[in-house]
């Protein structure tokens, strides 16, 4: 809602959604942060498929507004892109390496 009110809080394991994929695998995605709900991408619901074509645009699942004095420490501990890539590489790897 506008200026939080009747924004839902959430903790940082609070479940946003839950993806389910073709191949029967079901995932949870949780807050990972402290926050007020601002707002739900609903258009994940009609094309899914824009969470890999356009994850940093149109891609993303909710917005989440911190509070602000955790803010500072919220962005201090995130990844660069380059930390992310590596971590998605090793993910990938590990997957492929036990199938």
């Amino acid at each position: 809602g506008k200026f939080k009110r009747g924004a839902q809080f959430l903790t940082e394991l609070a479940p946003l959604c839950k993806i389910y994929c073709s191949d029967g695998e079901e995932y949870t995605m949780s807050s990972c942060v402290r926050g007020w709900l601002m707002e739900v991408n609903e258009s994940i619901l009609h094309k899914p498929s824009i969470l890999q074509e356009k994850p940093s645009t149109e891609g993303y699942t909710a917005v989440v507004l911190p509070k602000f004095e955790e803010s500072k420490s919220i962005t201090e501990g995130l990844l660069t892109q380059k930390q992310y890539e590596e971590v998605v590489v090793k993910s990938i790897n590990a997957t492929t390496a036990t199938s």
